[in-house]
């Protein structure tokens, strides 16, 4: 009975740490340029399919939302956001998410130099149910910048990254707005006028 509690124990140990393991195999292969390594975690067709979808769909309802403040511009932009959308984010996308991208882009490469791991980018990681995994994804040199979110599943035996999550078009759009510089408070011209008025007399 203590030998089945014990093996009951460490299957639930494994089975909550396979997920945190496959991140840690993920940094390895983005650290030593292992491209073998980064297809067999990552599935990069169910991945390109899921960020064309989304693409698409953020970018013909920012578009749509033009038709109430433009009845023509806004209609003919809607239009042809529609007619064009798909075939610019397919190939885009086609061509940036790729393993061979990921590895030789500008923050991976210089990160490979130095060793510098990629746990600092993580603010969060948990289950989201017993197959499926979330990972929250944020610049730790811009405390401002959006969160990226990456789900992974469970498919067999092997935790896998299935899905890339980008904010919102507004969100990460929006310009930063910094606070107006203080001015001094406007001189009250008639005021000033009046005490010149009166002073003059009594000085001559």
């Amino acid at each position: 009975m203590r030998k089945w509690l014990i093996g009951a124990i460490l299957v639930v140990i494994a089975y909550v740490g396979y997920p945190y393991l496959t991140l840690y195999w993920i940094d390895h292969a983005l650290l030593n340029d292992d491209k073998g390594a980064l297809e067999r975690l990552v599935d990069w067709p169910l991945v390109r399919q899921q960020l064309k979808a989304d693409v698409k769909l953020a970018l013909i309802e920012s578009a749509q939302t033009q038709v109430g403040k433009d009845s023509f511009a806004g209609l003919f932009g809607a239009a042809l956001t529609a007619l064009l959308v798909p075939t610019l984010v397919d190939s885009a996308v086609d061509e940036w998410v790729t393993p061979e991208k990921v590895l030789n882009s500008d923050e991976v490469v210089k990160r490979r130099e130095q060793q510098k791991s990629f746990a600092d980018f993580v603010t969060y990681a948990f289950f989201t149910s017993p197959s499926e995994f979330r990972v929250d994804l944020k610049d730790p040199k811009d405390a401002d910048s959006p969160a990226i979110t990456a789900l992974m599943r469970l498919t067999g035996f092997r935790w896998r990254v299935v899905a890339i999550k980008l904010p919102p078009v507004a969100q990460r759009s929006a310009p930063r707005v910094s606070a107006p510089e203080a001015q001094p408070p406007p001189q009250n011209r008639s005021v000033l006028s009046c005490s010149q008025a009166t002073i003059g007399p009594s000085s001559a």
